[in-house]
């Protein structure tokens, strides 16, 4: 657990699985978790990650519910909690611990930065483009479909009928690029879905927009696009990442994606989230959304500079969303 130092500052609680190893943890310190805290002390936040398990929570017989953290009381006024829902590979077995939890704290009083409901709806692909169907910006044509033991009977290609090939295929509900994969048939397309069903994984299914495909990740607090992140892939690559050998830089908002940013900024009605967006060269497609998109592994001291404020105003518009749900509830009406 990472903390800062001013126990009476506000808290802010990450919510966050602890399953990673050794070495992704000590990355994960280095890129996010260090910068966030020594951000966060800085707007008066007490900054802390937690387990979900960590979450204990009582109802009595009479008076109000007590949550709580580590063993630690928290209180609606004191405590903002970040929800996001986190189903990587190495933290599938946590996902029923965060779907309970999460549900519970926001049943004792909790103001969420990021709603559980948006949260499960934005982690799964095919939901975020089905919430999201009336987008201005066009949404990558998709389909979900189930894996696991009964994929050999091929129970998937009705859904598959719209899409011709070469098609892009990833988990429904993964990250960071983890396990994309280009498909040129059918017999390709079967063995995926069969690696896939060793874990039980849906996959979604996508046409293949072809190479160098740019990521737009815009960043929009307070409903307000922020910053742009444009990630632009190495060759071939499927993906533009980073670790992928993907290159970076923050141009200004593109105006064809200031209709489409208002629209999701209404639909997600949230003080953060980063809305991605994909270039193929002639138009922008709307990709996905993350209410928890990571502001980190900064290659260069300028481009951790250019980051620095996305995440100061984004914990800032959490402290003022708390001040006005705290008043509301309150009966005080906005602060």
């Amino acid at each position: 657990m990472s903390t800062s130092t001013d126990q009476s500052a506000q808290r802010l609680c990450w919510i966050y699985p602890d399953r990673g190893t050794v070495r992704q943890r000590a990355a994960e310190a280095d890129a996010i978790w260090t910068t966030y805290t020594k951000i966060a002390a800085d707007c008066g936040l007490r900054m802390s990650i937690h387990k979900s398990e960590a979450l204990a929570a009582e109802m009595p017989a009479e008076g109000e519910p007590r949550v709580f953290l580590d063993g630690e009381r928290i209180t609606p006024e004191d405590t903002i909690l970040v929800t996001s829902l986190w189903s990587l590979p190495h933290q599938v077995n946590e996902v029923c611990n965060q779907l309970f939890a999460y549900s519970i704290v926001e049943q004792a009083g909790f103001y969420l930065p990021i709603h559980p409901r948006m949260s499960y709806i934005t982690t799964d692909k095919l939901a975020t483009m089905l919430y999201l169907k009336d987008s201005p910006v066009r949404r990558v044509p998709t389909v979900r479909i189930g894996t696991g033991r009964d994929a050999i009977s091929r129970h998937y290609e009705p859904a598959l009928a719209n899409l011709e090939y070469p098609l892009l295929v990833k988990p429904a509900y993964w990250g960071m690029g983890i396990g994309v994969c280009l498909v040129r048939n059918e017999h390709e397309l079967r063995g995926v879905i069969g690696l896939a069903g060793g874990a039980d994984t849906a996959l979604v299914v996508q046409p293949y927009l072809g190479e160098g495909v740019e990521d737009w990740r815009v960043y929009v607090i307070d409903g307000v696009p922020h910053t742009v992140l444009r990630r632009i892939p190495q060759g071939a690559s499927l993906t533009a990442n980073l670790v992928n050998g993907g290159r970076l830089e923050y141009p200004p908002v593109p105006d064809e994606l200031k209709g489409a940013l208002e629209y999701v900024a209404r639909q997600l009605d949230m003080p953060y989230f980063a809305a991605d967006f994909l270039w193929d060269g002639r138009q922008f497609w709307l990709s996905e959304v993350e209410p928890d998109g990571a502001c980190g592994y900064a290659p260069t001291e300028e481009v951790a500079a250019i980051q620095r404020p996305v995440i100061e105003d984004r914990f800032r518009a959490y402290i003022a969303a708390h001040a006005r749900w705290i008043a509301e509830r309150n009966g005080g009406g906005a602060a």
